[in-house]
């Protein structure tokens, strides 16, 4: 079955380029501790054998190598080491108990040579670690699981598992044709998010249960982290949150969760509403949590303290992000707050992390949207009456941008 699945997969043509795990940006936190950094590939241009920093604005004039551009071209193949390993369960399989090389290559009909160099390239992302080092041969170290790859890559029934985000890129791998032919001007393509909303309302719905999957795999620490990063857990008032196009409803899930003061309202799709009560019912929280059926687009939302959009913006052009500022405005109570969760772009360009400009190509075949920069939607809201806009961290790359209605 594994040599089957690899034969697959060697086989499948693929658009999608997966970049998530480049972020460089370090935080306290499982998710990000087997995310590689960048700069791990670029050799100090002094020739000492430490790294240079791949952000930095300038190298010393005598010093000045081509390593940067160098590991620019080289990180491709890190991401298809990565997604390859998640495809064929390299991390499942591993979960049990420590592995070889040979042990990999008999499981998934591999050369010793190919695991070997999979798991030297899953080790310096964090995804294994050594259990026992081998001084004759790479090909007889013997590897474990992190702690972190245990928890997000190794059950892929658990909600935590990333795997259903990781597969998407998998199956849509951006190749430079493929990115050339999603750059053409807006009006002589049409996205992938527009070509999915036209469908009929049953295809709407199948497609929606895999969507969802998808971005629970995405959302499962941002959803966890947003309770303390926005305040609710600590509300002392009844207080009602709105989750825009929120699917899954796992946002109003952890928000309810965290305290009983809150309450829920999903925003969705008339189609994709038994799906996400189906995924409220499952979290007992029925009598807490509700789904306005609507269109984001053509209707008004229901009345709410608190308005979620996330990754909700960077899914559509700017006119449509302006409308949802302005209905989120007009159905807040006041005092309200409007809350985006996206992954930023910085406001200088320059220092925006590696996730952040990953995820501003990748809308491109998919939608006509952008990632946007923090000054950009304070202005934004600004201009509709919103006050006091602010940055919050929610967690790794993924921030909160967020407005009171005075």
């Amino acid at each position: 079955m594994a040599s089957k699945a690899a034969a697959t997969l060697l086989r499948r043509g693929g658009k999608h380029f997966f970049t998530r795990y480049w972020a460089a940006k370090t935080k306290s936190s499982p998710a990000a501790s087997f995310a590689p950094s960048l700069s791990s590939f670029v050799p100090n241009p002094a020739g000492t054998g430490a790294k240079s920093y791949l952000g930095s604005s300038r190298l010393m004039s005598s010093d000045v190598t081509n390593g940067r551009f160098m590991a620019y071209s080289m990180l491709y193949h890190d991401s298809v080491a990565f997604l390859v390993s998640n495809q064929l369960g390299i991390p499942v399989f591993m979960a049990s108990e420590p592995k070889t090389p040979a042990d990999v290559a008999k499981e998934f009909n591999l050369s010793v040579r190919a695991a070997s160099a999979l798991l030297v390239t899953l080790c310096r992302m964090d995804v294994v670690q050594v259990v026992k080092d081998s001084d004759d041969s790479v090909d007889d170290i013997v590897y474990g699981l992190t702690p972190s790859a245990q928890t997000f890559l190794s059950n892929r029934k658990d909600l935590a598992c990333v795997s259903p985000f990781v597969d998407t890129f998998t199956t849509n791998f951006i190749t430079p044709e493929a990115l050339l032919e999603c750059s053409l001007p807006a009006d002589e393509k049409k996205d992938i998010m527009s070509e999915h909303l036209e469908q009929d309302d049953e295809t709407v719905a199948n497609n929606a249960r895999h969507f969802m999957a998808h971005m629970n795999a995405q959302s499962y620490c941002c959803a966890k982290a947003l309770p303390k990063a926005l305040g609710l857990d600590s509300v002392n008032e009844p207080k009602t949150l709105l989750d825009v196009g929120g699917g899954s409803a796992i946002y109003s899930i952890e928000a309810i969760q965290s305290n009983p003061n809150m309450n829920g309202i999903v925003f969705e799709l008339p189609a994709i509403k038994p799906i996400t009560e189906e995924y409220i019912e499952k979290a007992g929280l029925s009598d807490r949590v509700s789904v306005s059926p609507g269109d984001f687009f053509n209707d008004p939302l229901p009345a709410a303290d608190y308005v979620l959009f996330s990754n909700i913006f960077h899914d559509w052009p700017d006119s449509i992000n302006a409308n949802l500022i302005q209905k989120a405005y007009d159905c807040l109570n006041p005092g309200g707050k409007i809350v985006i969760s996206e992954i930023l772009l910085a406001d200088d360009v320059k220092s925006s992390t590696p996730a952040a400009t990953s995820m501003n190509v990748i809308m491109l075949p998919y939608t006509k949207g952008r990632q946007y920069r923090p000054k950009e939607l304070f202005r934004r809201l600004q201009k509709v009456g919103f006050t006091k806009p602010q940055v919050i961290n929610l967690v790794d790359d993924y921030d909160l941008v967020v407005g009171t209605k005075a």
